[in-house]
């Protein structure tokens, strides 16, 4: 109940429209209640005396009320539906803010899949809680106890036999109730391993295919959703049982006052028309009570949805801004990292006792076999993370003590594998500037070697790309990245691995762009191929975590340590060095 508050917080922005939502139900309810009455008149006085200006008064009764109920039963269903979308919308973007501000030790340890089910479906519950549970709430429960009033108004013997059935509803509610919640919480949590598998098979379509794993996924995604299915027959199963009790004891209800209804009117205790209208007003009191049961698999998912939305909407970030952050001015780029240590989890240390100085406008190359902590270097100068000891300086100042987005925007990253989104190439080029001019997209376009290849597509810069960039190669893609990355006009470049999987032609454009690129700007290279890196103005080795040698090319390899077996690893001849420039 407490998630269900919080849920309710969410209807305090529209306090008019929920009170017309609200009157709307209750004016239906009131009209639908006159319908007995009128049927008593009709049984009792219209028939019997053969009055037919009555009955023409009666029917056009009837049939007014039926119209104004029609016309505000559209309004209210509208007005509902309106609200129910409109808080999901509201959920949603509080969904993807706050996901936005998760770091990515977050992200590795959840499946997109599941991620993507709670902003769609989980919110999605709570639309039929809106429109379909809180119809049935207020508008059964006012029901329920004006029916009961006029029950006792026609024959309080008969109401209470009536009343007398109630508690049997409320038994089977609690009954049932223990065991849907368990089953509707399994059935998510199976649900959305399905979903996480189905994304990611999705996303590896070409993975699959190159393996010729079809058929095999294919058996793993229906013994997935068979499960799935098994799980949600037990919960409808349980969800049936509820409904097929409820209807009989309604059933029961309904039999006992035909019995001792009848044998009053038998006995002329009580009329015809008023019999009616009290059998009527049975099914104005069981089927709300049904409705009421039934609502339950509606209360049942949203809940469980309420837990899911909250367990992500609660999760704190591993990153979080000093309260008196303050933005980070135009940096010059002189970058210090004073005894970084970083760790995953607890006691496995993946970065140790880091001490790096890298001028302004210096190129930095960080070397060393997989898993010894380049990049997680870089994602703590990028404040991805946030280091366990130590402090990381730009120009002085501790990051840790400026607002994150002024430190990130003046940091560029071209990663080895760059996601474009599904958009134009314009789009993907301004992603990180989208006030950009045209002639501003073209230059970073040049610069970095990817306007040879726009200009032969039919649509030039709106070319759609498709989604992750699938319609360009891998070296289209870098040099798409290069040039978004140029137009931000970053002081700080970050290349991580970004030649490593291109062809000599791709690199070699890919290459001649880098260098003008970092021209002047403090630059950080992650690079397997040594080949890359020669002119580094610094070549940074770690090992382990712990940086091992520091120097320019040519000293590191009269050192004849851990670089200098790095390089001949892949330089198994003799290759040419360019001359220390010292």
């Amino acid at each position: 109940m407490k998630g269900f508050s919080r849920f309710l917080r969410y209807l305090k922005p529209y306090p008019i429209r929920v009170s017309v939502a609200i009157f709307l139900i209750l004016a239906v309810s009131g009209l639908t209640l006159t319908y007995p009455e009128i049927l008593r008149h009709y049984v009792d006085e219209a028939l019997p005396h053969k009055d037919w200006a009555l009955t023409q008064r009666l029917m056009l009764l009837f049939t007014g009320f039926f119209l104004i109920r029609g016309m505000l039963s559209y309004a209210n269903r509208y007005l509902l539906q309106h609200i129910g979308m409109r808080i999901c919308v509201d959920l949603r973007k509080d969904m993807f803010a706050h996901l936005q501000s998760l770091s990515l030790k977050y992200y590795e340890n959840q499946q997109t899949g599941q991620l993507v089910a709670r902003v769609a479906e989980d919110t999605g519950a709570l639309y039929n809680l809106v429109t379909n549970v809180l119809t049935n709430t207020v508008s059964d429960s006012v029901t329920i106890l004006v029916v009961i009033a006029m029950m006792f108004k026609i024959n309080w013997l008969l109401a209470l036999m009536t009343i007398a059935i109630l508690p049997l509803f409320v038994f089977n509610y609690k009954f049932h109730l223990k065991h849907a919640r368990t089953l509707s919480r399994i059935h998510r949590r199976n649900w959305f391993r399905v979903m996480g598998f189905l994304h990611e098979r999705v996303s590896s379509a070409r993975l699959v295919k190159s393996f010729a794993m079809e058929e095999k996924e294919i058996d793993r995604f229906n013994s997935g959703v068979e499960r799935d299915l098994g799980n949600f027959n037990r919960l409808t199963l349980y969800n049936a049982r509820l409904w097929v009790m409820s209807d009989m004891i309604s059933s029961l209800g309904t039999l006992m006052v035909l019995f001792y209804g009848g044998w009053e009117t038998i006995n002329g205790r009580m009329s015809l028309g008023s019999l009616i209208e009290f059998t009527t007003l049975i099914g104005f009191l069981f089927s709300p009570l049904v409705r009421l049961s039934d609502v339950n698999s509606i209360i049942e998912r949203a809940f469980v949805a309420l837990q899911k939305i909250y367990q992500v909407l609660d999760t704190p970030s591993f990153v979080v801004e000093a309260p008196k952050a303050q933005d980070l001015p135009r940096v010059v780029g002189k970058i210090e990292l004073r005894n970084v240590q970083f760790s995953f989890d607890a006691g496995r240390h993946v970065l140790r006792q880091i001490n790096l100085v890298a001028e302004p406008g210096q190129m930095i190359a960080l070397v060393g076999r997989s898993g010894s902590g380049k990049t997680t270097l870089i994602n703590l100068l990028c404040r991805f993370y946030d280091v366990d000891s130590g402090s990381i300086l730009i120009d002085d100042v501790d990051i840790r003590d400026v607002k994150i987005k002024s430190l990130r925007r003046q940091i560029a990253v071209v990663m080895q594998e760059n996601m474009l989104f599904g958009g134009s190439l314009l789009d993907n080029i301004r992603y990180g500037n989208p006030q950009a001019s045209m002639q501003e997209v073209v230059q970073a376009a040049k610069a970095a070697h990817a306007e040879e290849f726009i200009e032969k597509l039919d649509t030039g810069y709106y070319s759609r790309v498709g989604e992750r960039g699938v319609k360009l190669s891998g070296g289209q893609r870098q040099r798409i990245a290069i040039a978004r990355a140029l137009l931000t006009n970053p002081r700080i470049l970050i290349f991580d691995e970004a030649t490593s999987a291109l062809d000599t032609e791709s690199e070699r454009l890919i290459q001649d762009a880098m260098e003008k690129f970092i021209a002047g700007r403090t630059t950080f290279v992650i690079a397997h191929r040594l080949s890359t890196i020669l002119k580094a103005d610094k070549i940074v080795v770690l090992q382990d975590g712990e940086i091992v040698e520091e120097g320019r090319h040519n000293e590191l390899l009269q050192k004849q340590g851990v670089y200098r077996r790095l390089y001949d690893m892949q330089f198994r001849e003799p290759q040419p060095t360019p001359d220390d420039e010292d």
